[in-house]
């Protein structure tokens, strides 16, 4: 059972990362936020796993936005799996809004960084 506790099918990457409705939200607002609209033909649930799906996507991201789009891809799949993590080992849970300014503060942080070494 999936343990961000949508009490949907059993845990697989797919799922946690992308089907999940935990996970929805969290894209939904992380996108949002990014002003990152992903085309209808992109629903993750069109595709049997993680990889198909991104690299549908990545395609029909404009080629200078691919460092971004991928940045943003890991950051919000890294903090879904803590956030599981944390559920399952530490007994503590965050809220979908919680998790998302996780992730947004990972943004600026890598924003920061990246910036201050192109300089």
């Amino acid at each position: 059972m999936c343990s961000l506790q949508c009490n949907g099918p059993l845990e697989t990457g797919q799922h946690l990362c992308l089907l999940c409705p935990f996970a929805q939200v969290v894209w939904h607002q992380v996108l949002s936020w990014e002003r990152l609209d992903l085309p209808q033909e992109t629903n993750p649930a069109n595709y049997v796993c993680i990889s198909d799906w991104w690299e549908t996507t990545a395609k029909m991201v404009h080629k200078n936005q691919h460092r971004d789009f991928n940045g943003l891809m890991i950051y919000i799949m890294w903090n879904l799996w803590k956030e599981r993590n944390r559920r399952i080992f530490e007994n503590k849970l965050l809220s979908m809004q919680q998790v998302a300014e996780r992730i947004k503060e990972d943004l600026v942080q890598y924003r920061a960084a990246f910036n201050n070494a192109a300089s």
